[in-house]
């Protein structure tokens, strides 16, 4: 009879302890809610970005194209010069020639070759009828080796608007020119030539030599070579083309060497060529 009892307690007993256990198993089973993670950045469009002077140099879909012509990296650059020389008298002298330049990082090397026309006027005709002369320098040869450095540089327009739009580099300029006066060496000797060439005034000889291709009324100049400088605007265009008006000024620095007599004048150039 106890026995019976008991085995029925056991069996009432039984559920209440399984729902409890039941119940209470989420609570036990339930995850612990994680740590916000940090947020990352978002990269995906990082390369397909592009900085705006690399947009500046190249086709920006269909409807732009490069206006900026990068000079620096430029490898060599060809043209023609003609130049018209100012010089105190009154003769008349022209120059034209082939020219070269290379950039080297920021400056612009330049050497040309040029021949130089003088002749005549009216008031050296009337001045060669008196004993007075005016110094002058007659028909030669010239090269020059010059050096640019910009002072200001950017992309502008240009008028008439069908134009395209230009980089313009406004550039300080240094130059050497050595002359050489074609016929003035004949008759003398190989030690005598390469004396000559190196020393910065002509010699006597040279002098008579070319008296007679002298326009009247000129005494010639006894230098050889001189120096110059001044400003210069080169005008680049996208395809490689420039354009450079330059103004230089004849400096006489080596007027007590050389014995110029002509002092300061002043030369209007003008290039005309293409950059590769």
């Amino acid at each position: 009879m106890i026995r019976s009892l008991l085995v029925l307690l056991l069996l009432l007993s039984l559920p209440r302890t399984v729902l409890a256990a039941e119940a209470q198993a989420p609570e036990a089973q339930a995850p612990e809610p994680s740590p916000a993670e940090p947020e990352q950045a978002d990269d995906t469009l990082e390369g397909f970005r592009t900085p705006l002077d690399a947009l500046t140099e190249r086709m920006i879909g269909a409807a732009s194209k490069s206006v900026r012509f990068d000079w620096r990296r430029s490898t060599l650059g060809f043209g023609l010069i003609g130049s018209e020389l100012l010089e105190r008298n009154n003769f008349g002298s022209t120059r034209f020639g082939l020219m070269a330049r290379k950039p080297f990082g920021s400056f612009v090397g330049e050497v040309a070759i040029t021949r130089a026309f003088t002749w005549g006027t009216d008031s050296t005709e009337k001045l060669a009828l008196t004993p007075y002369r005016q110094h002058g320098r007659p028909s030669r040869f010239e090269l020059d080796v010059n050096v640019g450095y910009p002072l200001a540089e950017g992309v502008v327009t240009v008028l008439p608007s069908f134009f395209p739009s230009t980089e313009l580099v406004f550039s300080a300029n240094a130059g050497f020119r050595y002359l050489v006066y074609p016929g003035s060496m004949g008759g003398m000797k190989f030690q005598q030539v390469a004396t000559s060439l190196l020393a910065p005034r002509l010699s006597d000889h040279e002098l008579g030599k070319l008296e007679s291709s002298r326009p009247g009324g000129m005494q010639i100049d006894p230098a050889r070579y001189g120096l110059l400088a001044g400003l210069s605007v080169d005008v680049y265009f996208g395809s490689g083309g420039f354009l450079s008006p330059r103004a230089m000024l004849a400096v006489p620095l080596l007027g007590p060497v050389t014995g110029t007599g002509l002092g300061f004048w002043w030369e209007l150039s003008l290039g005309l060529g293409w950059a590769l």
